[in-house]
């Protein structure tokens, strides 16, 4: 079980007598767990540490409005998904295969099941690549997620290619050029100069940690690996 150990899982539910059943076994085995009891909660935690694995009771993640696992999905496919519920119908099986949940798991969920359909999700994840740098950042390339200190720090579209191309680059500076051409990349006008690269940099280092992307004199930007 030591795979499950690196994971960082949020379980939503809210009657107790399941989250005392059900939150040891999780807690036991992965890295961080939290617990919520309601969808808007659910929804701040995940945009604030970026789990793994969402592990959620169908039913009070609808509560709301539309569902938990909807509003993630519209602007994250990597997250994984486990339902938990009482019962499994076609209306139920369908949202569970147009949101691409990993597992669904009719209560009462033995133990095994529920280890079993985490060991699927973590066997995937890690083979995800996973770049470490220096300043306690890591680097999920398949997410294009920045973690720093196990925190999943939120960024722009553009800061995410610019982070992409620097690691890729592996330590060696970019110079504008290729700057502009792999961040901008369609988007490329006459309206993009040189102070837009400025303006994206200064943004970013506001985000990360100082030290992490770095100048080089006549040369341009590049990151600590």
């Amino acid at each position: 079980m030591r795979i499950l150990k690196k994971l960082i899982i949020l379980y939503i539910e809210n009657k107790k007598q399941i989250l005392d059943r059900y939150s040891p076994l999780l807690k036991s085995n992965c890295d961080i767990l939290y617990i919520t009891n309601s969808a808007e909660e659910a929804y701040r935690v995940y945009k604030e540490k970026r789990p793994h694995i969402i592990v959620m009771d169908l039913y009070v993640a609808r509560l709301g409005g539309e569902t938990i696992a909807k509003k993630i999905r519209e602007e994250d496919e990597n997250t994984a998904f486990i339902a938990l519920t009482d019962y499994a119908n076609r209306e139920i099986l369908l949202e569970i295969v147009n949101l691409n949940f990993s597992s669904y798991l009719v209560k009462p969920v033995d133990d095994f099941k529920l280890l079993n359909a985490l060991l699927k999700i973590s066997n995937k994840i890690n083979k995800e690549k996973i770049t470490y740098l220096t300043k306690n950042c890591s680097w999920n390339s398949s997410s294009k997620t920045l973690f720093f200190k196990d925190e999943a720090l939120f960024l722009t579209k553009r800061e995410q290619k610019l982070l992409e191309l620097l690691i890729e680059k592996n330590g060696t500076a970019c110079n504008d050029d290729e700057i502009f051409f792999y961040v901008w990349e369609n988007d490329f006008d006459k309206t993009v100069t040189n102070a837009s690269i400025r303006t994206l940099i200064k943004n970013l280092r506001k985000k990360i940690p100082r030290g992490l992307i770095e100048n080089q004199y006549g040369v341009g930007y590049k990151i600590n690996i």
